[in-house]
């Protein structure tokens, strides 16, 4: 389980800049919604923000950049929730996304599940159509528009 945007924002406003205080506030909650994790992995994952640029930490203060946190939570929770497909049609989505871009395929499994596709092979979606520019929009903004392909489905006959 990881800390969320919200777990940084709460931990650095009652820290007082504290780089103490900060990881204790942000370990409680984190152990408060899994009591499974342990506290080694919770500094690791610490450690990645860092690295990442999503926290600076001084001596005795942390930082949050606020434009790499934007980005950050944008990358993290991308699920298009504003538009959805709507219409009578139905569409057929196939793509094939290589390994090197496995939590981009998997945002996208997590966005065709969000609208109600069934899934007919883990490659292959069915569900309403048609799709909203934005995730047309999206999808090219991945980096995946080779590897997605969208069919209109102009008759549906079962065996």
């Amino acid at each position: 389980m990881q800390p969320t945007a919200l777990d940084h924002l709460i931990a650095l406003l009652l820290s007082s800049r504290s780089t103490k205080i900060y990881k204790s506030i942000l370990w409680s909650r984190v152990r408060a919604r899994n009591k499974k994790i342990n506290y080694n992995s919770f500094r690791q994952h610490i450690y990645r923000l860092s690295r990442r640029g999503v926290i600076h930490s001084e001596r005795n203060s942390i930082v949050i950049c606020h434009k790499d946190l934007t980005r950050f939570i944008k990358t993290r929770n991308s699920v298009i929730r504003w538009v959805r497909p709507s219409g009578a049609s139905k569409v057929l989505i196939s793509f094939d996304i290589p390994e090197t871009k496995k939590k981009t395929r998997d945002w996208l499994r997590n966005q065709l599940k969000y609208w109600d596709f069934k899934m007919i092979h883990q490659s292959l979606w069915l569900g309403a159509g048609p799709m909203p520019k934005e995730f047309v929009t999206h999808v090219s903004f991945l980096g995946i528009d080779k590897n997605v392909r969208i069919f209109n489905v102009k008759n549906l006959n079962t065996m």
